[in-house]
């Protein structure tokens, strides 16, 4: 399989997971008696940014040089949140949150897919 596809995948697991979670969060608070504007918030910017990782799964599998940058910077966000979970004792959700991203930041920082990234 080419890396390029295999970071395809990575890109999109990370977007239906992100959409996944989302959803369901924006359901489990619609529950809550509370008020939900934040949560609504937080589950739709989480959506959102889940929908644009499937369109750069779709720019990376095609190729695409401006589907890099992106990627990178949305696979760069975890470490500090997965930081925060560690010191909260949430290391069964932060572990796999560093591999993927890390996964991902390593298969673009690959000399082969430099050079198929690489914008003129």
């Amino acid at each position: 399989m080419p890396l390029t596809r295999r970071l395809a995948l990575l890109l999109a697991l990370e977007g239906v997971a992100l959409v996944g979670v989302c959803v369901w969060y924006a359901v489990v608070s619609l529950s809550d008696t509370t008020d939900t504007a934040p949560a609504e918030l937080a589950a739709g910017a989480g959506t959102i940014a889940g929908l644009v990782l499937l369109l750069l799964a779709r720019g990376v599998d095609r190729s695409r040089g401006w589907a890099r940058s992106p990627a990178v910077v949305l696979n760069v966000f975890p470490f500090p949140l997965a930081l925060s979970m560690l010191n909260a004792g949430v290391w069964e959700v932060a572990v796999p949150l560093v591999l993927l991203a890390g996964s991902v930041l390593y298969l673009f920082a690959t000399p082969s897919l430099r050079d198929t990234f690489r914008e003129t």
